[in-house]
């Protein structure tokens, strides 16, 4: 699964489109880092791309997602008391149309050979947030065997990050089971704690 992850980084350096002048762009007042265990240690970071060359990742961030001034965290969290994965692919800068980068990192998600959407988006606005995140399931057909994958993303003009989760206990469920509210609350605490103000 670590490699479906790494593709669904890749397939974002496929995409080139117009962005805007610097004044259409909010200004950058937070970025994203990626701490050593996330949600009180529910997670625990495995493997941390950063120092792996985002070139690619970023300048297609620049262009689809409508950014300035785009750095990557990408990273791979693994459970601390079961198996499976949370994948982080996040990107920070200045992003002038949050809802079109928003939806076009999960479009780019579902584009890697085998890769199908099997819910299709849907926005959450949990109580209290001032952020919309969407969610949605796809699903990975490979040597027949299938497997599951809820997940979520948000930008808010400063910070955007694809959230998915691979967790055995729900990888052959129907994804109409997929509890898509509670992931979507989950990815907020997890912005939470990824998201810190630039000092």
């Amino acid at each position: 699964m670590a490699l479906l992850f790494v593709a669904w980084a890749a397939v974002m350096v496929s995409m080139v489109s117009e962005v805007g002048t610097d004044g259409d762009f909010p200004e950058a007042r937070y970025r994203l880092t990626l701490p050593k265990t996330l949600l009180g240690g529910d997670y625990k970071l495995e493997q941390d791309f950063s120092d792996s060359p985002q070139d690619s990742f970023e300048r297609h961030a620049e262009s689809a997602l409508g950014g300035l001034d785009v750095q990557a965290a990408v990273a791979i969290y693994t459970p601390s008391d079961r198996g499976g994965q949370l994948n982080v692919s996040g990107v920070y800068g200045r992003f002038k149309n949050v809802d079109d980068a928003r939806d076009t990192m999960l479009k780019d998600a579902a584009d890697p050979d085998g890769v199908s959407i099997t819910r299709a988006p849907r926005d959450f606005r949990p109580s209290g947030s001032d952020v919309t995140v969407t969610c949605q399931v796809v699903t990975n057909e490979d040597l027949n065997v299938r497997v599951i994958m809820p997940m979520c993303a948000w930008n808010d003009g400063n910070t955007g990050a694809l959230i998915g989760e691979i967790d055995p206990a729900v990888s052959f469920e129907d994804a109409s089971d997929v509890d898509l509210a509670s992931l979507a609350e989950r990815t907020l605490r997890i912005r939470t704690e990824l998201r810190q103000p630039i000092s």
